[in-house]
């Protein structure tokens, strides 16, 4: 197998129709990385008889005088294929060391195991660690099929929905909760549409509200704007917005009906939104955006990147809305499978944020555990201070974004 320096077109070619894509293997996510860390990238092209078999896009960079390269979601060809993949893995090592770096990091997208969606494995359904066996006998540390927030440059785990059925299937796979959720938000003038870079601020408030909740520091107007740029037609943002008049109107008219005549709780709430409602609009004014994503799209693949709501609007259900909006929008630009991007990997109650995963869950999807991240070290020393160094900065820097944003809230 031969190693070739290739085109970005080439790049994105390839991996857009591969079974494999992802949108971080692109040079799209070169030059989002290239604008907001720094990263310098390589475009590699892995050829067998002049046939492209294999591509990867390699980031090289350097923190605290520790140099790397990075490999997103590593290369991108037929993870099947024993032969290429062996080979692949073993000239980027080669391609590691004439780089002189301290270590190569991969991570690659494929997925470990079968598991049902409360993640047991399934007994009889198919296995790709193999995988992982090859590249440790390739000489690659593996980092372990650990839980998901442990330092990982990228999350293992995940939810995929299927979109390779009729809409009306997808929204059938739906827990009650959601649905309730849709057909309420036909009545009280919640909708979807598709956004634009103008509507950045509204993205950015409802990220700034969420980081003041559970103190994380919150994307500038730049890095947002870099992905879309970076990524032109393939990014798409999608913006939930609620008419308050309908919604008034609507309660109105149920108040109005008998609907509510021998149940005077439910009437009592019913006036208590009502009231809510009126309260809202003379704050905000008659149409609100109340949630807002950021999504990127690649082959059959898109990827939910950045979602947020507005927080005084959380009994509205609005990001409900947005997802089956998106999907529908996805479904027509030829995506099979929707990528709700990322959970802790445990589907226990005790987990901190079994939250996102029940939330995300209650669209039908598939839990995806893949096989996780590798490093190819050439200084092992050194590669124990990095470990060290990076555990303790991330470490400072998760504290001091939580008490200045936590604190701001109280």
């Amino acid at each position: 197998m031969e190693m070739r320096i290739i085109s970005e077109n080439t790049l994105n070619t390839f991996v857009e129709k591969s079974s494999n894509v992802h949108y971080m293997k692109t040079a799209m996510w070169a030059r989002f990385k290239r604008k907001t860390d720094g990263d310098t990238p390589s475009f590699l092209g892995f050829y067998e008889n002049d046939e492209l078999k294999a591509t990867a896009m390699v980031l090289k960079n350097t923190w605290l005088l520790h140099r790397y390269l990075y490999v997103p979601l590593g290369p991108c060809m037929d993870y099947t294929d024993e032969h290429v993949r062996n080979e692949v893995f073993r000239l980027l090592k080669e391609y590691a060391k004439k780089n002189q770096v301290q270590f190569l990091r991969v991570d690659p997208n494929v997925i470990r195991c079968h598991h049902t969606i409360t993640g047991e494995l399934v007994d009889d359904g198919f296995s790709n660690e193999c995988v992982t066996e090859d590249l440790k006998k390739l000489g690659y540390t593996h980092k372990g099929y650990g839980y998901a927030y442990n330092g990982s440059w990228t999350n293992r785990y995940t939810l995929f929905v299927d979109l390779n059925k009729d809409m009306k299937d997808v929204i059938a796979g739906y827990a009650k909760p959601r649905k309730t959720a849709l057909n309420r938000h036909a009545v009280i003038g919640v909708s979807t549409r598709i956004g634009s870079a103008e509507d950045l601020p509204s993205l950015m408030d409802f990220e700034v509200q969420l980081s003041e909740q559970d103190g994380f520091k919150p994307h500038s107007r730049k890095f947002f704007e870099a992905l879309l740029e970076s990524f032109g037609e393939h990014a798409v943002i999608y913006v939930t917005e609620i008419d308050l008049d309908t919604m008034i109107s609507g309660i109105e008219a149920e108040l109005a009906s008998k609907k509510y005549k021998k149940d005077p709780e439910a009437r009592a709430a019913k006036e208590k939104e009502l009231e809510k409602a009126s309260g809202l609009k003379q704050k905000y004014g008659s149409k609100v955006p109340i949630a807002c994503g950021l999504f990127v799209r690649l082959g059959h693949m898109s990827w939910d990147l950045y979602t947020y709501n507005h927080k005084e609007f959380n009994f509205i259900k609005p990001v409900d809305n947005l997802h089956a909006f998106a999907m529908n929008d996805m479904k027509e630009h030829g995506v099979l499978t929707y990528d709700m991007c990322g959970f802790s990997g445990t589907a226990s109650k005790d987990d901190p944020y079994y939250g996102l995963y029940a939330y995300k869950r209650s669209f039908g999807p598939e839990f995806i555990e893949q096989i996780g991240e590798f490093d190819y070290v050439f200084r092992s020393r050194a590669m124990k201070r990095f470990r060290f160094e990076k555990l303790a900065v991330n470490h400072v820097k998760r504290k001091y974004w939580a008490y200045r944003y936590l604190k701001k809230q109280k």
